[in-house]
């Protein structure tokens, strides 16, 4: 969970919370970072902030994301799994069940399966085309997240458009990119970076750095001046409204970290609440 990153000391009570709202609200969201630097950990916590009537799917070649804890706290998650043959099958199964196809193919599938979130597990493949042509025309209505190898926003977009060619305005339908780094036996989030583009130019702004070993906002989100947050507003919400929400949900990661309370059923009680 987020509050657990946050008693680690992995991000900031206020990044945690300015990410659970964007991940709830739908924002398009790529976790980066080196080998063991903690995206699958990181992704899995995200998961813990969509509605908790979202459907999710997940695609992974290894299975790593929280799946069967999901599932037993009455969340419906469709797990598919391939494997280096291009097997598919979906998690529970004794044997890969279903045709052989890519990951690519599995990401399709995904996506007629219908409404819903989608989190896609290191995405390395050709399968990068049909996860950003997802991000770019808005499939499900939620959340589209992944994770990445790449130690910046900036490397992530070079690996994405110049390796997996993925064209330059698909990249731009990508909101955030959060990058993991990794010190020793320390794992952290390094960096929130927010996704401008437009005709197939894009830019990076960043919301959070590390600073000293501290994840600390760039000031970009308190002043109002992100793009990504403002259009995240629901209905006739204020940014200023949107402002006071991720506060509110900061102090509440903070309560929750502090006093241990890091679980998913902790996390849910506390969401029960507001």
């Amino acid at each position: 969970t987020l509050s657990r990153l946050v008693a680690a000391g992995s991000l900031s009570a206020q990044a945690a919370a300015a990410l659970s709202v964007a991940v709830e609200r739908g924002a398009a969201t790529i976790v980066a970072g080196t080998r063991g630097a903690g995206k699958t950990t990181l992704l899995g916590a995200l998961l813990w902030e969509l509605p908790d009537a979202t459907r999710v799917v997940t695609i992974e070649d290894t299975p790593e994301l929280p799946v069967e804890s999901l599932r037993e706290h009455g969340r419906d998650v469709q797990a598919l799994h391939t494997d280096t043959g291009g097997t598919v099958g979906s998690a529970g199964d004794s044997g890969p069940a279903g045709r052989s196809f890519p990951p690519a193919k599995a990401l399709r599938s995904a996506l007629r399966l219908g409404d819903g979130a989608l989190a896609v597990g290191e995405v390395r493949g050709e399968e990068a085309g049909a996860l950003y042509e997802a991000m770019r025309v808005g499939a499900h209505g939620h959340a589209v997240l992944g994770t990445i190898h790449g130690d910046s926003a900036a490397a992530v977009r070079e690996r994405v458009v110049s390796d997996l060619g993925v064209a330059p305005s698909s990249f731009s339908a990508t909101d955030l990119v959060v990058t993991c780094a990794r010190d020793g036996d320390t794992r952290h989030v390094a960096a929130i970076e927010e996704v401008r583009g437009a005709d197939g130019d894009t830019s990076f702004v960043s919301l959070f750095e590390r600073i000293d070993r501290e994840l600390r906002s760039s000031g970009v989100l308190d002043r109002g001046d992100s793009a990504v947050f403002e259009r995240l507003r629901a209905g006739e919400e204020s940014y200023e409204d949107l402002r006071t929400t991720i506060e509110e949900r900061a102090v509440r990661f903070d309560r929750l970290a502090t006093a241990g309370l890091t679980g998913p059923d902790d996390r849910n009680r506390e969401t029960q609440r507001r």
